[in-house]
């Protein structure tokens, strides 16, 4: 059963009102008119769409039934307050009135569109858009009308119209009552004010608030505040309107307050505040006039149009500052990146300088080193003591020669009084040569003599630990080492001596592993002649003359000067020499000595496999030097300390030249020093700068985004104050006494 109805005053009207519902439906005859269709049919008579005969506008004709059971006044008031509402544009037009007529009539504008009950039950539920632009029209409406006096009281969606544009006109003022009239109005139950539920109510402009509120709810959930099937078949219960009424008034007090708007898609808080301010049950706790409402709906839709603004004030500068970012990053970046090619192009050029200078400084140890050889070879004793074993052992070192010897007659050799002597020279002058070298700290590692077939004729060693754990090499054939021939190359050990024969010219040889302590050596030799001569003027001897034995001096390549001196116990080593043989007929270059290598007890050394460097990247290094080199040694065990890119240069090591070669193209050698540096440790400045910009640069944006957030919530507090200032001086904003007493001016 539908509520939407105007309640009557008394049991009698009803029962009236219900005679006149049952009266014929027939179209009434009004001259000037066509009777088209009925619209509607109320309480007090029926409406009919007509057309005008003089103009053909369809128009809408209220009639009124059986003039003897209606109150005139009552009818003529209604007219007359639509008649004073001519002028409003959201107020039902009157054209025309008959009251001589039977029955009584007047004639209004026609709205195509229906009512704004026809729109809901078409769409039961409207956007909030929508709802929002009626309720401020339907507003303004009712300020207009309130600006006349007149307080509609039977506010809802059927007397609502909407014209051809969907706009809503109010009509049927048939309830309505002037500002300071104190009888009785009786609205429609779910759309009426809880006090207006009362015959003895004073009306009242909250009423029409109240009202507003409602229509608003309805619009939006489909269906009035507090209305349901259980609240219906309460009211339904009742006996008598008196009954019903009281009813009505403890159901809106006692039942939670309707929260069904909250819930539409799109709903903001503010406009569901405005309808709760409406609907509140307290109607000094409601808008006091409609001009709050229209204040409180223009404050929201300013609000809301500030709200780009607000973005815009805050995403702004977050999208400048976002932009500066971007731009100070790869501004930043690139000055990084262009800092560190810089630095690192200097590193690189000064590790190619340094291995420039670490290979020139190699070659004049070796300088020393041939000096020494060539002078001891010069020196008579040697030549004696050389000849006096060779023609004790002619026999022997034949036989040893031709490569058919065996431990006997190596032992015959090592028990020779000769080699005694030999070796006891060997040794005096050792450890002469090392204690005026170094100072009692050994750059040299042993002193040997080979006769003219390469046989090993005696041997001293600097370590005499050293000299007592290897295998004595006396008596043995080493015709084929390049220590004797003074080729590049050692040759095959299956060779006979007879297909070799002993170098001219002091002579640096290839480099080779202690059998004993797995340690990388070289070794500097020299031809011991019959008849000594500057050793300059070797290479002027007639090739008939043969030497009679090669003097050999070896060095342990870590006990160079330049190598020996680096702090191998450091935890981080972060720039160091390498030593390795880059010989262009081998495939990889191998690395002799490297700080790895450094702590490694013997047996280690002679385990450990050899680490090779790529022939491309030895190319590299020598041409224009690495910034990404890789260490080998950081794949071995225990070498992990060297991962990581290098900055890294090498430089071969000339030989020494003899004093008749100096206008000669320098002569390689096959050694090669690498001189490598940490890359983390070269950028660590530009690193630490990047960190200390990293920092300054969050500093920055947190600075940036303090401020930004401080103005903006300066400027969002303003649009508050501003905000509620309107408030306080918004139109229509005094009480309703206020409000009656302009009316009544």
């Amino acid at each position: 059963m539908s509520l939407d109805y105007t309640q009557s005053q008394t049991a009698g009207d009803r029962r009236r009102s219900e005679e006149l519902s049952l009266q014929s439906r027939q179209p009434p005859t009004l001259s000037g008119y066509q009777i088209l269709r009925p619209l509607g049919e109320g309480a007090f008579g029926q409406v009919w769409l007509a057309s005008d005969l003089n103009t053909h506008r369809p128009v809408a004709i209220k009639c009124y039934l059986h003039r003897g059971s209606l109150n005139m006044e009552l009818l003529r008031r209604e007219v007359s307050l639509l008649a004073d509402m001519s002028a409003a544009r959201h107020v039902v037009q009157v054209l025309k009135v008959g009251w001589d007529h039977d029955p009584p009539y007047y004639v209004m504008e026609f709205l195509e569109n229906g009512s704004l009950e026809d729109l809901v039950r078409a769409k039961e539920e409207l956007s909030v858009a929508q709802t929002v632009n009626l309720m401020r029209e339907i507003a303004e409406g009712l300020s207009f009308a309130h600006g006349k006096g007149i307080l509609h009281c039977d506010l809802k969606p059927a007397n609502v119209l909407l014209d051809h544009s969907f706009r809503p006109r109010l009509a049927d003022f048939g309830q309505g009552r002037m500002a300071g009239d104190t009888s009785a109005s009786l609205g429609t139950l779910f759309y009426m004010a809880p006090e207006q539920a009362d015959i003895q109510a004073t009306p009242d402009v909250t009423w029409d608030v109240y009202a507003l509120g409602a229509i608003a709810y309805t619009l939006l959930v489909g269906a009035p505040p507090y209305r349901s099937p259980q609240t219906v078949e309460a009211l339904d219960t009742t006996s008598s309107v008196l009954d019903r009424l009281q009813k009505y008034r403890q159901l809106i007090q006692n039942s939670p307050r309707p929260r069904l708007h909250y819930r539409r898609r799109g709903i903001d808080k503010h406009f569901a505040q405005i309808i709760d301010r409406c609907l509140q049950v307290n109607p000094r706790q409601r808008f006091q006039n409609v001009q709050q409402v229209i204040g409180a709906l223009d404050n929201r839709r300013r609000q809301r149009n500030r709200r780009p603004l607000y973005l815009l004030g805050l995403v702004g500068p977050l999208l400048l500052m976002s932009l500066m970012i971007l731009f100070s990053a790869r501004s930043q970046k690139m000055a990084l990146e262009q800092s560190e090619r810089s630095v690192v192009q200097r590193a690189l050029e000064s590790n190619r300088f340094a291995a420039r200078y670490a290979a020139r400084t190699l070659q004049s140890e070796l300088q020393s080193l041939f000096s020494i050889v060539q002078t001891e070879t010069t020196r008579a004793d040697l030549g004696q003591l050389l000849k006096r074993c060779t023609e004790a052992g002619n026999e022997a070192l034949a036989e040893i020669a031709a490569g058919h010897s065996d431990p006997a007659v190596t032992l015959k050799i090592q028990m020779m009084p000769e080699h005694a002597a030999l070796e006891a020279y060997l040794q005096q002058r050792l450890d002469l040569l090392a204690t005026q070298r170094h100072r009692g700290q050994s750059l040299l590692n042993s002193l040997f003599i080979n006769d003219a077939q390469g046989t090993n004729l005696g041997i001293a060693f600097t370590d005499e630990l050293e000299g007592k754990t290897a295998v004595s090499p006396v008596g043995q054939n080493f015709a084929f080492r390049s220590y004797f021939t003074g080729q590049r190359a050692d040759g095959l050990p299956s060779e006979t001596a007879l297909q070799h024969t002993p170098t001219r010219t002091t002579r640096l040889s290839a480099s080779f592993r202690s059998t004993s302590t797995g340690k990388w050596k070289i070794a500097v030799s020299a031809p011991i002649w019959d008849q000594p001569h500057d050793a300059d003027q070797a290479d002027q001897r007639p090739d008939s003359e043969m030497p009679i034995g090669v003097l050999v001096l070896t060095i342990n390549l870590g006990d160079f000067d330049l190598l020996s001196q680096q702090d191998y116990q450091a935890d981080q080593l972060d720039r160091m020499a390498v030593l390795f043989d880059g010989r262009s007929g081998n495939q990889r270059g191998t690395l002799l000595q490297h700080p790895y290598f450094r702590n490694l007890e013997a047996e280690l050394m002679k385990a450990t496999m050899i680490p090779q460097i790529a022939i491309p990247v030895i190319n590299a290094l020598t041409t224009t030097g690495l910034d990404n080199y890789h260490d080998p040694v950081a794949t071995f065990d225990g070498g992990q300390r060297f991962e990581g890119p290098w900055i890294a240069c090498a430089d071969q090591v000339e030989l020494p030249q003899a004093a008749s070669q100096t206008n000669l193209e320098p002569e390689k050698s096959d050694l090669w020093i690498l001189v490598q540096e940490r890359k983390s440790a070269v950028a660590a400045p530009i690193e630490s700068l990047a960190s200390s910009l990293f920092r300054e640069g969050i500093l920055e944006i947190v600075t940036f985004l303090t401020v930004v957030l401080a103005l903006w919530y300066f400027v969002f507090r303003l649009g508050q104050a501003a905000t509620v200032r309107g408030k306080m001086v918004a139109p229509g904003s005094d009480s309703k006494s206020t409000v009656t007493e302009d009316v009544r001016l």
